[in-house]
């Protein structure tokens, strides 16, 4: 079994635009990253968009505290 890179085996801090209550503005916060599980991988974003999706979710109520921004460029 291939071991995984301890340094990917550690949280990491990024920075992210949280929604802290139903459609308000996002906040810029830092916020802490799990290490990745099995199956999964950790790739460095570039960029990332807001979707209709993401919009929909924003204005619910009882989502939140979330981050958005699932369409990434890493």
């Amino acid at each position: 079994m291939e071991q995984m890179n301890t340094a990917a085996a550690k949280p990491i801090r990024c920075r992210a635009a949280v929604s802290r209550v139903a459609g308000q503005p996002l906040e810029m916060e830092e916020v802490e990253v799990a290490p990745p599980r099995a199956h999964e991988v950790r790739i460095k974003i570039l960029c990332t968009s807001i979707c209709h999706t993401d919009i929909t979710f924003w204005r619910m109520e009882g989502n939140h505290p979330s981050i958005f921004g699932h369409e990434a460029v890493g």
